[in-house]
């Protein structure tokens, strides 16, 4: 008997394991951390000596950093800070700050000095095998967190480059790979180039966070229908009980008929499921479909006291296969009244503090929800509610982290400028990046509000359109044109409009 039971059950379990393998896998992942190939390309020459088409000789482990893989410059007191918030303040030069200086002068507090430094252009090489089964797929290279720029190759082609500091760099290698194996080549370049945030922005500044060569976070290929969900913007609207959901869609077919299925739940133990909507789309192109979504009678509301948290479930059925995404949301209205804050509809007290980027035993922020839920255990314990960071913007597992706690976020631009809209490229550069923040993180209940930067200076004026641009695309968040501003009549009490929230 007892091995008729054992029969049965591993009968029953290969034909579970057969069942899950003949269904359709809504999305594909390849992980691509662990060890890739390496070099350092300081003279510049890489490119013009098609590196990418050459077997790269030293090796490093990705996610990380050149610095935590050992590789760079050793530091001297000759080193070449990005930033000068060290070396030139009355507070470096002042003699009773010497016990904070190392021995040898060196021109920054021994505290946060690297173990290399590497300011140039540097090569990751990884050889992947694409699978049969890819080939009618849209496939996407997703690089989490790139400092700062990166440029892509596949075998001998170049696929394009990126250069945002905010948000993840993602490429699409559709045309590029096909069943078979193929070399990955990123060139990442970490130095300062013709785009002015500012030397001592906390985004690339040797103050804080220092400017990191290397790739963190998930590094990996994705492979989706051609017909598949794209961005997923989600709006609750407390007063009507209702989320309005906005959905892009990419079609890489011609004329395609589908079904697009919503379901929220509550993201919680013993959760509620509500009910379930289907709509169905014809598509002849790139499509963006709107559904108002009725969250019930009594949707439970999002703050500090009560983090109550859904996961909205998108899925798109086509002839092409099954695409799904699962968004987080809360139910969470954040608006300024007069002078006052208020969340659903209530007065609230922001008690916040400040986060400059600073993570010395990496150089870099951390990509994993836990750590961050340890930073906001410490702070909570504090009594307070609300950080601040600095001109720069967070990675997707610390918006997690803050969800699941309660915490209230203002975001910058990696943006801290005494010289704004003097350089077309530089403005471009921020427009675009304030853009694909809101696009990347605009569904998290913790992220209320987004400034431009940190104590800017020059055309005002600039910043006002950028502000006035976002609120129109977003009013999910209230916006800044920046966090303080030294620049008359501004930094002045009352402060002017500039550096009011934008309601």
């Amino acid at each position: 008997m007892k091995l008729f039971n054992a029969i049965k059950t591993l009968i029953i379990c290969l034909s579970i394991l057969a069942l899950n393998a003949c269904m359709d896998t809504t999305q594909k992942h390849m992980d691509l951390s662990g060890e890739w190939s390496f070099a350092i390309d300081s003279l510049n020459v890489g490119e013009n000596a098609n590196w990418f088409s050459k077997d790269l000789t030293d090796i490093v482990k990705l996610p990380a950093s050149m610095a935590e893989n050992g590789k760079g410059n050793d530091v001297t007191v000759n080193t070449d800070w990005t930033g000068n918030m060290w070396n030139d303040s009355l507070w470096y030069k002042d003699p009773k700050m010497k016990k904070y200086r190392q021995k040898g002068n060196i021109k920054v507090p021994f505290w946060l000095t690297p173990v290399k430094d590497y300011k140039g252009a540097a090569w990751y090489q990884k050889s992947v095998t694409i699978p049969e089964d890819w080939n009618n797929k849209k496939i996407n290279l997703h690089l989490e967190r790139v400092h700062w720029e990166s440029t892509v190759w596949v075998d001998d082609k170049k696929v394009g480059m990126q250069n945002t500091l905010a948000t993840s760099h993602d490429y699409d290698l559709t045309e590029f790979l096909t069943a078979g194996n193929h070399a990955i080549s990123i060139r990442v370049d970490n130095r300062v180039k013709d785009i002015n945030v500012g030397i001592d922005a906390h985004s690339i500044s040797d103050n804080t966070q220092s400017n990191w060569n290397g790739i963190v976070g998930d590094i990996e290929l994705r492979a989706t229908p051609k017909l598949s969900l794209s961005l997923v913007k989600l709006y609750p609207d407390v007063s009507n009980k209702t989320v309005k959901v906005v959905a892009q869609i990419e079609n890489y077919s011609e004329n395609s008929n589908a079904t697009l299925m919503l379901q929220a739940k509550e993201k919680s133990i013993d959760a509620e499921v509500l009910g379930e909507v289907k709509k169905e789309i014809k598509l002849n192109s790139n499509n963006e479909i709107e559904v108002v979504y009725d969250m019930g009678d009594n949707p439970k509301l999002w703050d500090e006291f009560n983090p109550n948290l859904y996961e909205m479930q998108l899925t798109l059925k086509s002839d092409f296969g099954t695409d799904s995404k699962i968004i987080d949301f809360g139910m969470r209205d954040f608006k300024a009244d007069g002078t006052v804050f208020k969340v659903n509809g209530r007065p609230i007290y922001l008690r916040g503090t400040l986060e400059c980027a600073i993570f010395p035993k990496t150089g870099y922020p951390p990509t994993d929800v836990d750590s961050w839920k340890r930073i906001y255990k410490i702070i909570q314990a504090h009594g307070l509610n609300h950080m601040r960071f600095h001109s720069w913007c967070p990675p997707k597992a610390a918006f997690e982290a803050a969800d699941e706690a309660g915490f209230y976020y203002q975001v910058e631009l990696p943006h801290w400028s005494l010289r704004v809209g003097e350089d077309e490229k530089t403005t471009e550069f921020l427009q675009q990046e304030a853009d694909k923040i809101i696009r990347d993180y605009g569904n998290h209940p913790s992220f209320v509000f987004m400034a431009m930067g940190n104590e800017l200076q020059g055309d005002i004026g600039v910043l006002n359109e950028m502000t006035a641009d976002l609120k129109k695309k977003d009013n999910r968040h209230l916006y800044a044109t920046t966090s303080f501003s030294f620049q008359k009549p501004t930094g002045t009490r009352p402060e002017v409009e500039d550096e009011f929230f934008i309601a």
